[in-house]
């Protein structure tokens, strides 16, 4: 008995040594059978690209640079770097002071002006004989109004040549006194020169005189509104604003300083749409249409995937690489694509979809066969499978895989045909 009870130990300790030198690679069943350990994953249907990788470096898709139109003191800046600005907001200010007055005394010199027409106009009806009492009325009126503004035009010259001799006045408001001066001056000689007309103090045969005199009148008024205009137009242009939507990406003046109007003050830059320009390969090149989608990827953004779309595609390649310049935009709303980084883009050369695709390193081949290993009722089954769409990483399975199978990931290696296995996590 005892010596029966030492066979058993012994074979026992065999089995127990046996079994620990397998390590994972084999399971004993509760009827003493071998089972292989082995990972699985459930096939799927799922969708697969081909694709080519490009890379870029990610622009804005609108850079704006702003500057003014001359050159002066800066007044006020409203914007800095980094803040969002609206299409039509002022971004800085010139001084005007100047300006503003040079627009007011333009203002009444149109209006004298346009009051010199209209008594040239009444000119030319009296030379023409069409005087009647009660133009003698209106042009006395006219002649007095007239004379009360010269009169006073006078005075505010004369006052103002004597300050600006002594330094006390700028050239500018010397310069528009002297110009508001003048025209009351023409305004009240023409009121004058018609009133002598109608007393009779001109032959009535000077009408083409007093045709000249109106033509002279307009061609004052317009040539004075024409300044008047522009002067407003220089007032509007003191208030420097942004041409787009974007961000301040750059900011080159402060308050205070003397602006030159050869360099930007502002660049603004639209970042809700960003541009990433790659190189294509000739023989990529033909399949590509604008307007497709191609797949993004920033590294420095975790790897997150955006969908971009191809906007523009050169015909001609350049002349460092023979490549073809492409242009691929890319909604960026959330602003978290910066200008600078850098980008891989996708470019789509074959996809399928709702197909059967496995890890490649799944399958095993063997003279030019290859082969996918099954689970079914605990058992490895050994399939042999025909590929289509290849990308490299991933293959389409045309023939021998189905959705729902079983399929070895790990632990293929050690196990054959018919053989039995366990699946562990």
């Amino acid at each position: 008995m005892k010596k029966y009870s030492l066979v058993i130990t012994v074979l026992l300790i065999s089995t127990i040594i046996f079994t620990g030198c397998q390590g994972e690679s084999e399971v004993i069943g509760a009827e003493g059978e071998t089972y292989t350990p082995v990972k699985v994953s459930t096939v799927v249907a799922s969708n697969m690209r081909d694709e080519s990788i490009f890379t870029g470096q990610v622009k804005p898709v609108k850079e704006v640079d702003v500057m003014g139109k001359f050159s002066g003191e800066i007044n006020a800046t409203y914007f800095s770097v980094g803040e969002s600005v609206s299409q039509g907001d002022i971004l800085f200010a010139f001084d005007e002071t100047d300006m503003r007055h040079t627009v007011e005394t333009l203002a009444s010199q149109v209006k004298s002006a346009e009051a010199a027409v209209n008594s040239a106009k009444l000119n030319v009806n009296i030379a023409s004989g069409s005087q009647q009492e009660s133009q003698l009325n209106q042009l006395k009126s006219s002649l007095n109004s007239t004379k009360l503004t010269y009169d006073n035009a006078k005075i505010n010259y004369d006052n103002t040549k004597a300050l600006y001799a002594s330094g006390a006045v700028s050239k500018s408001e010397y310069d528009g006194m002297e110009q508001a001066y003048l025209q009351a001056k023409n305004a009240y000689d023409t009121v004058l020169q018609s009133y002598n007309l109608l007393t009779g103090k001109q032959l009535s045969e000077n009408t083409a005189l007093a045709k000249n005199g109106l033509q002279q009148a307009i061609a004052s008024r317009d040539a004075l509104a024409v300044q008047y205009n522009n002067a407003k137009e220089t007032l509007s242009d003191l208030n420097v604003s942004s041409p787009i939507s974007g961000i301040i990406a750059t900011k080159n003046i402060q308050t205070g300083e003397i602006y030159n109007s050869s360099f930007p003050a502002y660049s603004v830059i639209d970042m809700d749409t960003i541009l990433i320009p790659i190189n294509v390969t000739d023989d990529l090149i033909n399949g590509l249409t604008i307007g497709d989608e191609v797949y993004v990827t920033i590294q420095s953004l975790s790897g997150e995937e955006y969908t971009g779309m191809i906007t523009e595609i050169s015909p001609i390649p350049n002349d460092m690489d023979f490549t073809y310049p492409v242009k691929v935009q890319v909604n960026n709303a959330n602003h978290h694509i910066k200008p600078g980084m850098f980008a891989e883009v996708r470019v789509v050369k074959n996809q399928v979809k709702d197909v059967i695709v496995v890890n490649r390193s799944h399958l095993e081949l063997k003279e030019d066969i290859w082969y996918a290993y099954v689970v079914e009722e605990e058992t490895a089954h050994i399939r042999q499978v025909k590929l289509g769409l290849d990308n490299g990483k991933e293959v389409e399975i045309i023939e021998g895989l189905k959705a729902g199978d079983l399929l070895i990931v790990s632990g293929k290696e050690y196990v054959s045909d018919q053989e039995k296995v366990t699946i562990v996590e």
